[in-house]
């Protein structure tokens, strides 16, 4: 009997002193992952070639790339900082509260009125809910934190 209040006296120390997993993902796996979810397209509008930067000072990811229009015809470059958002249901890394930072022509002039309607409002639909990283099923569906660094993405679990 004892001996079985021991081990669980044990047990229970043990337990209580294992801290959280967390899993660093790299910029290479995520740029791999977005790379993989474009081009977009919605309506006329088309979103290609991202580029992705992560900024742990400000806990942001901006995402960049072409996009392109068919009516009317016009193509230029965007960027976007966003916060990765954890998607329990899908056990997924997404974009979210997407910001524009840019929005130009290919030869850098400022794009009309009518353009830059669409495409903000555009960009803002075929970029939300974006899935940057799918954490392996084995981990399972809980996550704590998820902390931008400069090289990656740390998952706190």
């Amino acid at each position: 009997m004892s001996k079985s209040i021991c081990l669980a006296l044990a047990w229970l120390l043990w337990a209580g002193s294992v801290h959280a997993i967390s899993l660093h993902v790299p910029k290479g796996l995520i740029d791999i992952a977005v790379a993989k979810k474009f081009p977009k397209e919605k309506a006329t509008i088309t979103l290609d070639k991202p580029t992705m930067a992560l900024s742990k000072q400000r806990q942001k990811v901006e995402l960049c790339g072409t996009w392109a229009s068919k009516l009317p015809k016009a193509n230029g470059d965007f960027c976007i900082d966003t916060q990765p958002v954890w998607n329990k249901d899908k056990g997924d890394i997404e974009i979210s509260k997407v910001n524009i930072l840019k929005l130009t022509t290919a030869d850098g002039k400022e794009l009309s009125a009518a353009i830059t309607n669409t495409l903000n409002a555009t960009l803002l639909t075929l970029l939300d809910g974006t899935s940057i990283y799918h954490v392996p099923d084995m981990i399972g569906k809980r996550l704590d934190s998820i902390e931008v660094q400069d090289s990656g993405i740390r998952l706190s679990f």
